[in-house]
């Protein structure tokens, strides 16, 4: 009983990684992300920076817009920072589409957790 537990937990863990690398195709910049420190964030919808676990704001968000890369999500504000996840992700006017190269691929933000001081002016 006990090898059982240990080679479902095994499975259970491995397809749940195997889906987490098919949703960074759905959103820009996905793979450019960085955290607060400068450090390559790839779970940016985690509150674990691999990906386990609960979803910070930004991951309930994506689930909500369906798993999809919506001008309304695009446009949102998941995690209060005062940039929306467009202009965290590089796509300001919420223009990108599966498969395109995003308007600005340097300088991603985690578009889930408040790395910058909140901006005097929010465009």
């Amino acid at each position: 009983m006990k090898a059982f537990s240990v080679i479902l937990l095994v499975a259970v863990l491995v397809c749940g990684l195997q889906a987490r690398p098919q949703y960074l195709d759905l959103l820009p910049n996905s793979r450019n992300v960085v955290d607060c420190d400068g450090e390559n964030w790839p779970g940016f919808g985690h509150y674990n920076r691999w990906g386990a676990g609960t979803n910070n704001a930004f991951g309930s968000d994506f689930a909500v817009a369906g798993r999809k890369w919506t001008e309304a999500f695009c446009n949102a504000d998941s995690d209060g920072d005062g940039l929306s996840n467009g202009q965290e992700l590089g796509d300001p006017e919420c223009v990108w589409r599966v498969g395109e190269k995003p308007s600005r691929t340097e300088d991603i933000t985690h578009p889930g957790r408040w790395c910058q001081p909140r901006p005097k002016n929010s465009e």
